[in-house]
């Protein structure tokens, strides 16, 4: 009976152990993917800007995050920003990185800025087609975004209001075949003028805005934006759906474990309780010998 009770008390105690287990996995379990629902809700797309100092981003960035008569992003015809610079919009976050090629330090700080980002702005003063070291940034650009490069590469081209449009299409569709030979495809191409929008803006003139193509780029991030949701969403629920995987095969392993602890507990006492008898059959053969005497 004593040995029944024990084994008894023996075994709760195993369950009870094992259930605390299966209790702190889920809360575990439960606490990440409280987390990754928060992340999701707090985390706006970052938009960056990237590409050769004096290439026209700060102004367009002002331009973007409507910093139209105080800037926001400082600009320069000399070196000016030379760390990341950001600003949170309502549905974006946007970042201004140094000028690429310009010095060793300013070049990490850039392709740092670029790994953040969910969508990139590579953006390029019409003077003519990218130059070779223009392509080899665009190149290391791709290998950071991956599978999302062809639908978050926009290239930009600013100041188009300094040269003639027949020029501006020359260009554009020299850069179009450049990347294409060298990413792999031919990203969108947006023209724009940071001026002509600040000029309409300032003067109440639409025409000027409409011909900026500001409004147009703008329009572009607001639906990648809304594409690199959709995109988070669904990495979002994979990990879920991986964790949920994850706690039931947990849960499937608690109970594995437990009945084999529960067969172990449960040899180990038949084996003492055969030992017991054995020794009680003993003791009654010596008795009743010692009776006899």
């Amino acid at each position: 009976m004593q040995v029944a009770n024990e084994r008894g008390l023996h075994g709760s105690f195993l369950t009870g152990k094992i259930h605390n287990a299966i209790r702190m996995r889920y809360q575990d379990i439960q606490k990440k993917i409280d987390a990754l629902a928060s992340e999701e809700r707090l985390a706006k797309p970052i938009v960056v800007a990237y590409g050769l100092m004096n290439a026209g981003k700060s102004f367009l960035m002002n331009m973007l995050t409507e910093h139209v008569d105080e800037e926001f992003f400082k600009t320069n015809d000399v070196r000016e920003t030379v760390v990341n610079a950001r600003h949170e919009g309502d549905t974006c976050v946007f970042l201004d990185t140094p000028g690429l090629d310009a010095t060793d330090e300013d070049d990490e700080h850039a392709q740092r800025g670029a790994r953040e980002g969910d969508i990139v702005l590579f953006v390029h003063q019409p003077q003519g087609e990218l130059e070779a070291v223009e392509l080899r940034f665009l190149e290391a650009l791709f290998d950071t975004l991956a599978e999302h490069a062809s639908s978050n590469i926009v290239v930009v081209l600013s100041k188009i209001d300094k040269e003639a449009p027949e020029k501006i299409g020359l260009i554009e569709g020299r850069i179009a075949q450049q990347c294409e030979q060298a990413l792999g495809f031919a990203p969108r191409i947006f023209r724009v003028s940071g001026k002509r929008y600040q000029d309409g803006i300032r003067k109440g003139q639409a025409v000027l805005v409409a011909a900026s193509g500001i409004e147009a780029l703008a329009a572009h991030l607001r639906q990648a934006a809304g594409d690199v949701r959709a995109v988070r969403a669904r990495k979002r629920d994979l990990k879920i759906d991986a964790l949920l995987a994850q706690a039931g095969q947990g849960r499937r392993r608690a109970q594995e474990g437990r009945k084999t602890l529960q067969d172990t507990v449960t040899a180990g006492f038949a084996a003492f309780n055969e030992q017991a008898a054995q020794l009680r059959r003993h003791l009654d053969t010596s008795a009743a010998a010692f009776k006899k005497i």
